[in-house]
């Protein structure tokens, strides 16, 4: 094995990315194309492709931050192979989505190069630039112009990474669209990035795992300790977290609940009714009934009542009255109270404490 090459790693948080995402098998996708694909994709291939296609990010790709691949060079893509599907978790992008990739890479080439591993045997893993390889054998099956027999790559040596750090390479060049989108993938990618943490430290022993994951995908420590805790969650209230349904607060708060009552608050319909205000009760349930009388103390309308308060003072319209209830035993001990109170309150005008004043004297 070649000696392992070091390299710097940036400690300082990096600006988003951008990938067009990942897709498990490029190779065999495109080896049994029918006559219909081969039509639809010549179909693509004459319209006008987007103005800003997703393949055409401007971002600074957050991997040559933070461990700079060996080099760059073009490989056949039959040396080429997607990494392991548990690595690999993002699946395929949507065909609307692929659409425009497909178009892009055919008009204005490829921008971004893919990423891979130099396996010993001579072949290379793709870490990131999956979709990007399908799109290739696609448009050599249908052009069958050779330039797409081989697709530009940055490379990292066999011996210049471990399994880990190439795991988490795979994550940080897929993780920016569809884990925007989708907090199921964002939160797989934070734990799994932790658990790599924990396997081979990225920045050295010592530092915290939140702090070493936030770091890698330039978010803050509040944010990956959020997602990660998001784990506790049923799916069914994680999709109503992504559809706006519950806020974070109330997620947050749900998380800490045992999954059973999650599931009765979710067939209830309860997550649509809660809201932060509730975190501190929520803590100590423990039983069905108990969220029920929850849930029904939040339903019933507060009481309000109605007095008729006469003054012997005008009240100007810029002023609105205080009530206060006072024991009547105590009302002129109470006054003098607020007599004494009002050469003490400087945050009060002049004139407020004068209409006060003629009110107390009334």
């Amino acid at each position: 094995m070649a000696k392992r090459k070091s390299f710097f790693i940036s400690t300082k948080k990096t600006p988003d990315f951008a990938d067009v995402g990942a897709m498990s098998s490029a190779s065999s996708a495109a080896s049994a194309m029918s006559p219909e694909r081969i039509a639809a994709l010549k179909e693509l291939m004459a319209k006008p492709a987007a103005a800003v296609a997703p393949q055409h990010a401007e971002a600074p790709d957050r991997v040559d931050t933070l461990l700079p691949a060996h080099h760059e060079q073009l490989i056949d893509l039959n040396k080429l192979h997607p990494a392991p599907d548990d690595w690999n978790f993002f699946g395929r992008p949507q065909p609307d989505q692929y659409a425009l990739i497909f178009q892009s890479i055919y008009k204005y080439g490829l921008w971004h190069p893919c990423t891979v591993w130099e396996q010993e045997d001579g072949s290379y893993m793709i870490l990131g630039g999956h979709t990007r390889t399908l799109v290739y054998h696609e448009l050599y099956e249908v052009t069958h112009d050779e330039k797409y027999l081989r697709i530009p790559c940055k490379v990292y040596q066999h011996g210049q990474i471990t399994a880990p750090t190439a795991r988490r390479i795979v994550i940080l060049t897929n993780i920016a669209q569809r884990a925007k989108e989708d907090s199921a993938i964002r939160i797989r990618c934070y734990s799994e990035m932790a658990r790599l943490e924990k396997e081979e430290s990225f920045y050295g022993s010592g530092v915290d795992v939140n702090t070493a994951v936030s770091k890698l995908f330039g978010v803050s420590r509040s944010t990956v300790f959020f997602y990660r805790r998001l784990e506790k969650l049923i799916s069914p209230l994680l999709d109503a977290y992504d559809k706006r349904q519950i806020t974070q607060a109330v997620a947050n708060m749900l998380c800490d609940l045992p999954q059973e009552l999650q599931e009765y608050i979710y067939e209830q319909r309860y997550h649509l009714l809660m809201d932060p205000a509730m975190r501190y009760v929520m803590k100590k349930v423990t039983t069905k009934e108990e969220i029920d009388a929850i849930i029904k103390g939040r339903r019933k309308p507060r009481e309000k009542f109605e007095y008729l308060v006469a003054t012997k003072i005008a009240k100007p319209s810029n002023f609105d009255f205080v009530p206060l209830a006072i024991d009547h035993k105590e009302v002129d001990a109470f006054k003098e109270f607020l007599t004494q109170a009002l050469d003490l309150a400087d945050g009060l005008s002049d004139h407020t404490k004068q209409v006060i004043r003629k009110m107390l004297q009334a």
